[in-house]
């Protein structure tokens, strides 16, 4: 069995087609397991690129307080934050339809952080956005880390590297776990090279 405590980030690294959007999906409870149990508790988020949670027919300021209300946050203070962050300005009052990619993802994102989830559900998509939004997402992680958990599905190393306190391999349906992230992104990576010869 597996547990992810607070403060412990963890990441499993998985190759394409190797199970990363169902693990996440079956954390988040979009999926039920076809067998053994998983048990959540805190405040978790819904996974990072699950589009359903913004609704493409709404605007930015519509989709926040639907879920401002829905998780029982103060809308002004998550719109706010969310203005700031993702810096989409009239483009909140915008259809999300009618939105960008690169907008659509900063919106996302933003919302998510304003949320104020304990344990955080990230796959591939999490890094998606310009080089300065990319900053910024790592620049607010480092600054509250001492409340965000990651737990990743991730085929990126380096997304594991740089969030990740611990790290596991996640292969045929089983995972290993490794002493260190180091330890576990070494395997990972020599085993991507085997693949491509």
């Amino acid at each position: 069995s597996t547990i992810v405590r607070p403060g412990e980030s963890t990441a499993i690294l998985a190759p394409e087609g190797g199970g990363k959007t169902t693990l996440i999906d079956l954390v988040a409870g979009t999926e039920n397991p076809t067998e053994g149990e998983i048990i959540r508790s805190g405040h978790i988020s819904w996974p990072a690129s699950f589009r359903g949670m913004i609704n493409p027919r709404m605007t930015g300021r519509q989709n926040l307080r639907f879920l401002s209300d829905t998780y029982g946050h103060d809308f002004g203070s998550a719109y706010e934050f969310v203005q700031d962050f993702a810096e989409l300005g009239r483009y909140m009052d915008l259809l999300v339809k009618q939105c960008n990619n690169e907008q659509r993802h900063r919106l996302a994102i933003a919302i998510l952080f304003a949320m104020n989830f304990e344990f955080i559900l990230v796959d591939d998509s999490f890094e998606a956005g310009d080089a300065h939004f990319r900053r910024k997402v790592a620049q607010f992680i480092e600054d509250n880390d001492d409340r965000i958990t990651f737990f990743m599905a991730t085929s990126s190393a380096r997304l594991a590297e740089r969030y990740c306190k611990r790290a596991g391999i996640l292969l045929d349906g089983n995972v290993t776990f490794y002493d260190s992230v180091e330890e576990a992104v070494g395997m990972f990576r020599r085993m991507k090279t085997e693949e491509d010869y």
